[in-house]
């Protein structure tokens, strides 16, 4: 298939997807999570560069919004330190939710602009203990940050000068 085309998209297959772990009572176990994660992994990076898109055209605040949920669902999909994928099924459910409703309704659009700062957005990388900015010529590592509301989320620090999610 060529780059420029773009696969179909199948709201109705993402949506029952994300209901399936958003409104389970349980999740599956084993290879049936493992095979639902991959199924979800696929939607959110089916629809990262979809609503990236749509982003450049989005005006106010849906472009603020669609601009931090891309910039979040490019983090999540990215591999911890064990070469894992750095998210769960219900981090990856919620992502996934939080796209569909962008590309679907995205609010007014206008001309495209500003795709270069889109770009240099989702390359950023904040360091999760000191709030600075990581550059590219630093070290650094993805790491479960220690959270009052989830043992889930992931971020960056400096590896040279966080130690054990303090500075060193």
């Amino acid at each position: 298939m060529p780059e420029n085309m773009l696969l179909p998209l199948d709201a109705d297959t993402i949506r029952t997807a994300n209901e399936s772990v958003l409104w389970a009572p349980r999740l599956p176990t084993g290879e049936g999570l493992d095979t639902l994660k991959e199924q979800l992994q696929g939607h959110v990076q089916l629809l990262v560069p979809d609503v990236q898109g749509l982003a450049t055209r989005m005006l106010g605040e849906m472009r603020r919004l669609a601009i931090h949920v891309v910039v979040r669902a490019s983090q999540l999909l990215e591999k911890d330190a064990d070469g894992a994928p750095a998210c769960d099924a219900y981090n990856l459910a919620t992502m996934t939710r939080a796209l569909l409703t962008l590309h679907q309704h995205p609010g007014p659009l206008g001309e495209p602009t500003g795709a270069d700062e889109i770009d240099d957005e989702i390359r950023r990388r904040l360091c999760g203990t000191f709030s600075e900015l990581v550059a590219d010529e630093e070290l650094y590592e993805r790491r479960k940050l220690d959270s009052d509301s989830s043992d889930g989320i992931h971020d960056y620090v400096h590896a040279e000068l966080c130690v054990d999610g303090r500075p060193s």
